[in-house]
């Protein structure tokens, strides 16, 4: 992993999304690549006198001129707090990189990525102000469309770690693809893995979760990596969060299909809306 890529909004949160950040690029000696956006559509009055409009057009470009200013103050400052934890922490072989560009957030996210071309793509899931929804959006897009990992970050107050981390495995055909590159990707912070199934009384999915077993025998005697098949009533979100809790689960994984069973839980029974309201960091690991 060479370039990683961190939209930011310069919020209280984004202070947690750069950790995990750091985290990984400390393991990857990565390129950091700080990325904003502020809205810089100018907004006419409606009015029949010219001048009136003119007038009206230079004071929103001074606005947007002062919007631009702001965001480079911000820039600076997040920058220089994220050198001086780079100091502290003696991280080493990290370069850190800004960009700031005024447009619509969702749009020039996309472009971003496809024009810088990380190898990983670090984000919350919540926005500063009049982006809160936008930025989700904007997540389960990337989430939906890119082609690398993308770990998308609640609004937590700690940096969490990567210890635990949880597959939601929909015992697919790419599941076994998902975990070994979970594996790979994690492999710096010495992870352990669990598998996880969640069953309802109609599943009958236990063959399938022998056969993805079978792939990892070694790993499973080692502890690396664990396999459980969890039983589904009615609630299917008390069983993803009495899972979560007593596992001490850091991050969700996931295949960023639709016949996922992540996306299955909470879009079911619960909606999209929750998948961004768990508390628990998502990791959307694609595969080829």
């Amino acid at each position: 992993m060479k370039k990683i890529l961190v939209p930011v909004d310069f919020s209280e949160h984004t202070d947690i999304t750069c950790s995990y950040a750091l985290k990984l690029a400390d393991a990857y000696q990565a390129e950091l690549m700080l990325f904003h956006t502020y809205f810089d559509q100018i907004i006419l009055t409606d009015t029949t006198f010219p001048d009136s409009m003119n007038m009206n057009a230079v004071y929103n470009e001074e606005l947007i001129q002062e919007m631009h200013s702001q965001a480079e103050v911000n820039m600076k400052k997040l920058k220089e707090a994220l050198e001086i934890r780079i100091s502290e922490e003696k991280i080493k072989n990290v370069q850190l990189k800004s960009t700031i560009v005024g447009g619509d957030i969702e749009m020039e996210l996309k472009m971003v990525c496809g024009e810088y071309l990380p190898q990983m793509v670090i984000m919350g899931t919540r926005g500063l102000g009049r982006n809160v929804n936008v930025w989700g959006r904007v997540s389960t897009y990337i989430i939906n469309h890119a082609k690398v990992p993308v770990l998308t970050v609640p609004e937590i107050k700690t940096f969490m770690g990567f210890q635990n981390v949880m597959f939601a495995a929909d015992l697919s055909e790419g599941n076994e693809a998902s975990i070994r590159n979970i594996l790979a990707l994690l492999k710096p912070f010495n992870t352990s893995l669990y598998v996880v199934h969640f069953q309802t009384a109609k599943d009958g999915e236990e063959q399938k979760m022998e056969a993805l077993k079978a792939n990892f025998k070694n790993l499973e005697q080692k502890g690396v990596i664990r396999f459980d098949l969890v039983g589904v009533t009615d609630d299917n979100q008390k069983a993803l969060d009495d899972y979560v809790a007593s596992n001490g689960i850091e991050i969700i994984s996931f295949q960023p299909h639709k016949r996922s069973v992540f996306y299955n839980l909470f879009t079911k029974n619960i909606t999209k809306k929750n998948l961004f309201s768990t508390n628990i960091p998502l990791l959307a690991i694609p595969i080829e």
